[in-house]
């Protein structure tokens, strides 16, 4: 089943508070007594007398009462976490910008305290992985995405990232991280590395040891 995206979420929660303004608008109905005969008629067994109707009637109150107090708790629990998003993506944006390379680490940490993974941030770590100039902030960025590797977007920048030619001490990670993962996809990365001259040899065994664990 494919989850449902961010656009269809926020339409479905308008939607939802269009419907609780509507309701809100309604005025108290004032039941009959002869409606009131017939609803009870409808939720008790006929064998039971009309008097019987006041603890089904109850119930059905408390029911929607318990629906509309979990309606509101959870979309006060999805605000809550939007806010939270919006406050990791700026917060990394300004840290990535930073000369200091220790801070530029923590644009990648302060993502591991995410409970669900996020488009946003995720693309920027990917960026870190990719395009950083310190080694260390590019494994700070892949220890974070390893957290959200059951994502498509995960695994596509770290593949990206395989393919760019990152440092020996990266390129390695990466290559146990994806083999891990079982990602068959890296393979023609790894075909590459172990026919290339050039890469240091234990390098190039961590290639031939991640293709045969492939294949």
């Amino acid at each position: 089943m494919i989850p449902p995206t961010d656009d269809e979420l926020e339409r479905e929660l308008n939607a939802l508070d269009d419907l609780r303004r509507e309701i809100a608008a309604l005025p108290d109905p004032v039941p009959s007594a002869e409606a009131d005969a017939r609803f009870a008629a409808l939720i008790v067994p006929k064998k039971l007398h009309r008097r019987a109707a006041a603890p089904y009637l109850a119930v059905a109150a408390s029911l929607l009462l318990v629906f509309a107090l979990g309606w509101n708790y959870a979309k006060q629990d999805a605000d809550e976490l939007e806010r939270q998003l919006a406050a990791t993506r700026t917060l990394m944006l300004e840290l990535m910008q930073d000369r200091s390379s220790l801070t530029r680490m923590r644009a990648a940490t302060v993502s591991l305290e995410l409970e669900t993974a996020d488009p946003a941030v995720i693309a920027n770590l990917g960026h870190l992985l990719r395009t950083d100039a310190s080694t260390n902030v590019r494994l700070a960025a892949l220890d974070a995405l390893r957290r959200f590797a059951a994502e498509p977007l995960a695994r596509r920048e770290m593949l990206q990232a395989m393919g760019e030619s990152p440092p020996p001490a990266v390129r390695v990670q990466l290559l146990e991280t994806l083999v891990g993962l079982n990602e068959k996809r890296v393979l023609p990365y790894l075909e590459e590395m172990i026919s290339n001259d050039t890469l240091p040899q234990r390098l190039r065994d961590a290639a031939e040891l991640g293709t045969f664990k492939l294949i």
